[in-house]
């Protein structure tokens, strides 16, 4: 049963509109100054020169800067570059809510992924906000890199540019060496029995029972975890907790069956073992769902497998919730 690894546009989508959050701190315009070193970005293998007093990001891979809300981010999105590529044209980006503006193709001599690169400038209304993007767009027959610098439209061109600049220094190298795919993280989670750890899409991690994952492919029983950032009430959680479950993108006629209260790391919050349906194929699903709650927000934490997997799966969702910690 294809489970919803969501395909490569998909997760693109995601990627872009998740830019406008919080999370999207502003950089200063740099001024004229000696060349500064390319940096690994934490939690991938791209390396590229930050604008001038950004600093790395415990949210997301990338850097920001607070006080003129902008960033840059880096998203590996798991799909050929060829593919991946045609999702970022004018009419699928509007009806994303994104406005594209300008669209660039940068040739280079560099090796493996860096030979052809896609430079795209778009604008977004998110938070009650317009915001200014551009985003690099490169990779090869396996994956995709995404590096989008982000700052609301009144930041002004000088800043637009500084963002710009630094987004075009992005390379890959598959060479570099990643501690772990928890790098950079808030948290750490090991991972279980049957399920390990397969990729990291900013800070969301995805378990598959071979550590792989492929984009339009079946990759079995899945189980995701990741930080949002929210200002959820004491007394909502839990319904605030079933709402995300009963909206999740790839699910329809989703059916709780059971609900606790659960508490792990130091942390409260809410588990949910319920029944659905395959927004896609149509097959039906037992779904794990959980968060947990912190002062900046909540990890959540959601497993997928058929129905008919549930005896085999169901105990080793809770062990990966178990496996979770705080750094």
């Amino acid at each position: 049963m294809q489970k919803p690894f969501q395909t490569a546009a998909i997760i693109t989508a995601t990627s872009l509109t998740c830019l406008a959050s919080a999370f999207i701190h502003s950089a200063s315009a740099a001024g004229a100054s000696a060349p500064r070193p390319a940096v690994r970005v934490l939690g991938t293998k791209v390396f590229l020169v930050p604008p001038e007093g950004f600093s790395a990001s415990e949210n997301f891979c990338g850097f920001f800067k607070k006080d003129q809300d902008a960033s840059i981010v880096i998203t590996e999105i798991p799909g050929p570059y060829e593919q991946v590529i045609t999702g970022f044209n004018k009419n699928d980006l509007n009806g994303k809510g994104m406005n594209l503006t300008a669209t660039s193709v940068i040739k280079s001599s560099g090796a493996g992924g860096d030979k052809s690169k896609t430079l795209i400038e778009f604008t977004q209304n998110a938070f009650g906000k317009k915001f200014k993007k551009v985003a690099l767009i490169f990779g090869d027959r396996v994956s995709t890199m995404l590096v989008t610098g982000g700052m609301p439209e009144s930041g002004g061109d000088e800043l637009f540019n500084t963002l710009k600049a630094s987004v075009k220094t992005a390379r890959y190298d598959a060479r570099a060496s990643l501690a772990n795919l928890t790098e950079g993280l808030p948290f750490t989670l090991a991972d279980g029995k049957k399920l390990k750890k397969a990729l990291r899409v900013q800070n969301t991690l995805l378990f598959t029972t071979s550590g792989k994952a492929r984009a339009g492919e079946d990759n079995g029983p899945l189980f995701v975890v990741g930080h949002s950032v929210g200002d959820i009430s004491d007394d909502n959680r839990s319904a605030y907790a079933r709402e995300r479950l009963e909206h999740t993108p790839s699910l329809k006629n989703v059916t709780v069956k059971k609900e606790s209260r659960i508490s792990q790391a130091g942390l409260e919050g809410e588990e949910f073992l319920a029944e659905a349906v395959d927004s896609k194929d149509g097959v039906p699903t037992f779904v794990y769902h959980a968060m947990l709650f912190d002062k900046s927000g909540y990890y959540i934490f959601q497993g997928l497998c058929g129905l008919s997997q549930r005896t085999e799966y169901e105990g080793e969702f809770q062990r990966l919730v178990k496996n979770f910690q705080l750094r």
